[in-house]
Parts: C-alpha cells; structure tokens; sequence
C-alpha cells in the first residue's frame, strides 16, 4: 500500500465522518522524492505526484455518498456510498481489500511504509513475491462493513480477464487451439475474479488485521492466496510493530519494528527476514528518523540489506526523502 493510497484512504475517512447532512468538497495535493545514495550511486527520484478532489452530499433517500478523484499518471475515482449498513465501494480507484488494509506496523519511514519490504526484490529470480492482489483485480467493486464489537470487515471483488492468444496444450479439459485458455505467464493466461477479504480491529489495546486475497488463474500458472497478519501496540512511549506476508508461493516475510519520539522526531528501526524457497534468504534493517515542518516533512532512511549465499547482492542505501501536501 503506497503512500498516495494511504492518503487518498485518510481522506476518504475523513469525508465519511464529517456525514453527509451538506454537501462538502475539498482539494488536496502530494508531492513526494528522495535523493538516496546507493553504494556510492546518487540518485534523485519521486515516488508520488497526486491531486485530490473530495465531494460529499446526501442522497434523497437519506445516504451518504462521496466521491474521491485522485490524478496521478491516470485519473481514478471512488465513488462510495455510506448506506447505514455499511459502505459500498465503486469506481475505478478501489482498491483490494487486502491492499487498503496491510501497511506495514513495523515501519517508521516517512514514505517506505507500504507492506512487503523487500517485496519486487530481483535478487531471487522466480520467486513469487507477496501479491495483494490489487492490480489483479482490476476495476474492483467492494463492501466495508460498520465497526461490529470494533471490527471491520471489508470485501472485494474484482473482475474476470479472458485469456489472449491460443492455447497449446491444455489442462482444463477443453481442446488444443480452442483459444479457451492459455497457457504459459499469467500476464496472458488471463484469471478468475480475484477475491479479497480483510478484517481489522482491536483487542485489549493491539491493533490487529488480517486478510487475503484469492488469485485464480486459467492456465498453467499456479492459483496463489496471498494472505498477510500484522499488530501494533503502544506502552511507555513505543510504539512496537509485527507483520507476517505469506506470498502463497515461495516467500514468506516477517517484518519486526519498534519507534519512538526523540527530541520531537519520530524515529525507529525496523528488521525484516524473508524466507525464500529454493533460494537465498533475504535479511533488511532500515533506521529511520523524520521532522514535520508543517506542510513540508523530511525524513532519512538507512537500510542494510543482506542476501544470502554471498555479498554480490548486499546493499546500504542512505535516503532522505521529503514530502510536500496541501
């Protein structure tokens, strides 16, 4: 989950909770780069440019609805209505259920903060990396439940690919060159709706959640269910992270953290260990530290990491990044 999804979650929260007695728009914005050093490599980069629009009014019936327009690199938009039974999620901007609920508790850095860490890693060629399952689903539709016994639950679904091309061998029981199904990468093979279900909520003070998301594809490539479980907890000043992303595959992540406050900055550090089938282990530690100077925040990253089986995969990247919102 990036940070633009983040941000795009916050203000679609905030506009439900202001209700829908009168209708309310506002405009927001993100920009946010790095400048990070790579083993001696320096290289400046962003990672977000969003725009936001919010909107919400009052049905005649008497339900919420609220509109969120993001504009990156493509124009999305949420469209949710709040029908006092829960909420409905449409448009083109929804996301998994999965993805909009699995950020990662042990991480402390300003803007790294999605799940996975070292998710999309090519230091284990052929792995299969955790998938949340959102860009699966495509143009999803979904369901958020009201807060039961403080639990959320959300669900959702996403929409069937057919397969390209023809096919040349077949195990779904349909003939050779039928052009049913193909086989080979999934990126061709086509899928199933992708289904995603997470739940979140508290108990005895820890911050917990969990879901995942059901990936069925129509070829040869193997059907994953990807799943994640985190928690979080605060006491005497900590704030202390655990997170699990099961990639269904051949990876599997544990991520550890624990934060503070230091001198009016949010610091922490955070240790990762992915397991890789068949392949090298990964091991990350990343240092973080970040100031907020009102509209403008800063934060600096260190992150050490150590792939097994040798050192020719190792890196320690020193990042600063920076963000800009209105």
């Amino acid at each position: 989950m990036n940070r633009s999804k983040l941000l795009t979650t916050s203000a679609l929260a905030t506009v439900l909770a202001a209700g829908a007695a009168h209708a309310e728009m506002s405009v927001s914005g993100l920009f946010a780069g790095k400048i990070a050093d790579n083993d001696g490599g320096l290289a400046h980069s962003n990672s977000t440019e969003s725009f936001y629009i919010s909107y919400s009014d009052s049905l005649d019936n008497g339900m919420g609805v609220s509109v969120v327009m993001s504009i990156t690199s493509a124009i999305k938009t949420d469209v949710n209505i709040d029908t006092g039974m829960g909420t409905v999620m449409l448009g083109d901007g929804v996301d998994s259920a999965v993805d909009s609920n699995d950020g990662n508790p042990a991480c402390f850095s300003l803007v790294l903060c999605g799940s996975a860490s070292v998710n999309g890693s090519t230091s284990a060629a052929g792995a299969t990396w955790y998938n949340d399952g959102d860009t699966a689903s495509g143009q999803s539709i979904g369901y958020m439940s009201p807060s039961i016994n403080g639990f959320t639950f959300t669900v959702t679904r996403g929409m069937e690919v057919a397969p390209v091309g023809n096919v040349n061998a077949d195990t779904e029981g349909h003939t050779p060159g039928d052009g049913t199904y193909t086989l080979g990468t999934a990126a061709v093979e086509g899928h199933d709706p992708v289904m995603s279900y997470a739940v979140s909520g508290s108990v005895m003070g820890v911050s917990v959640a969990a879901g995942v998301s059901s990936i069925d594809y129509k070829g040869s490539t193997a059907d994953i269910d990807p799943s994640f479980v985190k928690a979080s907890y605060s006491i005497a000043g900590l704030s202390l992270g655990y997170a699990n992303y099961d990639g269904d595959g051949t990876t599997s992540e544990t991520a550890l953290g624990v934060g503070t406050t230091l001198m009016g900055m949010p610091v922490g550090i955070t240790f990762s260990d992915t397991e890789v089938t068949g392949g090298n282990d990964i091991d990350m530690m990343r240092v973080s530290a970040s100031k907020s100077f009102g509209p403008m925040s800063i934060g600096v990253d260190y992150t050490e990491t150590d792939v097994a089986g040798g050192t020719g995969s190792d890196t320690d990247v020193w990042s600063m990044h920076y963000v800009v919102g209105f």
